[in-house]
């Protein structure tokens, strides 16, 4: 029995190694907020609505950009709430 543990040990380490490795990193305020215009304004032709250019924007964000994103996220689901639209994509979390 003990020679299984023994043999499995390494393996096993092996595994937590990969899952630690291949864990997803926490969404940012900045992801949340180019993946609420992504779902829910992908036909929108407004400038400031285009996905990929958000994405390379926001990528890799600063703390104060974060910031700005928060608020940005928050006037833009305020704004589609007056206007009554309703996302397909639903609450992102903020």
């Amino acid at each position: 029995m003990t020679r299984y543990v023994l043999t499995l040990a390494p393996l096993l380490s092996s595994v937590a190694l990969i899952s630690t490795l291949t864990a997803c990193e926490p969404a940012t305020p900045c992801d949340e907020y180019v993946d609420y215009i992504c779902d829910c304004h992908s036909d929108d032709a407004r400038p400031g609505y285009d996905c990929e250019t958000l994405r390379v924007t926001y990528e890799n964000a600063d703390p104060e950009l974060q910031d700005a994103c928060v608020v940005a996220l928050d006037e833009q689901q305020t704004e589609d709430a007056e206007d009554g639209y309703a996302c397909a994509a639903g609450d992102t979390g903020l």
